[in-house]
């Protein structure tokens, strides 16, 4: 496992806004990964940094030293199912964690387990539960093209419904990062993208790419509740549902001059041209969807 610059630049952010990263804990021991023109910038814009040995910033070098001065972390622990990286912490993630583990840490970074756990609602529940209130998560995992990494790839639409108020947390940021190859830390200078929420923009955010795609998420805890009292339902069915509940009687809306062009052009060339419509609107073109991160 490792960390990335896309995910320091989300935790860098967080902690020059005032987050605490004092007891910091991870899922599965972390490597460094970053590259040499990404550790430049890093160290331009990061003083604290600058006078770190060259073994502490090397490409899958131990994480924890570059935290601690990075972050001010006074603590990085870790977390795993196994023994075999000597995690401080030993759990199977698909079991509710103990109570000694719960509202424990001020920062919880899953830089690529909770893909591997079968016990999704679970494993999501203790990153949450392990959180102080006012704490954050960090996490990176599949979106695209990571088919056999693990069990799941996830989509926005699940982060932006798990994390809400109802279960004490709110969204700080979802993100898209395109890497070149399937271990995506090998990609240097990924790009980014910051995702719409699917409830806000009115209809699915999807996503058809070439490439790998990880989501980066980051939320804050603001309080302590029952996770998952209800079940996080996806925010487009919950629109219908209430549209056609709410629907009165009404004249059928005049068709579009699109549609009226539409039904005159032979069938095979209005379905070429509907899949080419599809195709742009679920790309990184669409800026509905999404905004290049600078």
């Amino acid at each position: 496992m490792g960390i990335g610059f896309q995910d320091l630049r989300l935790m860098v952010a967080a902690h020059e806004a005032g987050a605490s990263f004092e007891r910091m804990l991870t899922i599965g021991r972390q490597s460094l990964c970053l590259h040499p023109p990404e550790l430049g910038s890093l160290r331009r814009s990061q003083p604290a940094i600058a006078g770190l040995a060259r073994e502490a910033c090397a490409f899958g070098a131990d994480a924890e030293v570059f935290l601690r001065t990075l972050l001010g972390a006074r603590s990085v622990e870790a977390l795993d199912y196994s023994p075999y990286q000597g995690a401080q912490h030993l759990h199977d993630m698909n079991l509710p964690v103990p109570e000694a583990l719960r509202a424990r840490f001020d920062v919880v970074f899953d830089g690529g387990a909770l893909e591997h756990v079968f016990n999704f609602p679970v494993a999501i529940s203790n990153l949450m539960r392990m959180l102080k209130v006012g704490g954050h998560l960090f996490m990176a995992t599949p979106a695209n093209n990571f088919l056999g990494h693990g069990f799941y790839q996830f989509s926005p639409e699940l982060m932006f419904r798990v994390f809400t108020a109802e279960n004490g947390f709110e969204i700080g940021s979802v993100q898209l990062v395109e890497a070149r190859y399937p271990s995506p830390e090998l990609t240097r200078n990924r790009l980014a993208y910051q995702v719409a929420d699917p409830a806000q923009v009115h209809t699915r955010v999807g996503l058809l790419s070439k490439r790998p795609v990880l989501m980066l998420v980051h939320a804050r805890k603001l309080a302590e509740r029952t996770l998952f009292e209800r079940a996080p339902l996806q925010s487009d069915y919950v629109s219908e549902w209430a549209a056609a509940r709410d629907a009165q009687p009404a004249q059928p809306a005049p068709a579009s001059w699109r549609s009226r062009v539409a039904v005159l052009l032979p069938q095979p060339l209005r379905v070429a041209l509907q899949g080419w419509s599809q195709r742009r609107h679920y790309s990184f073109a669409n800026e509905r969807f999404f905004r290049r991160v600078p």
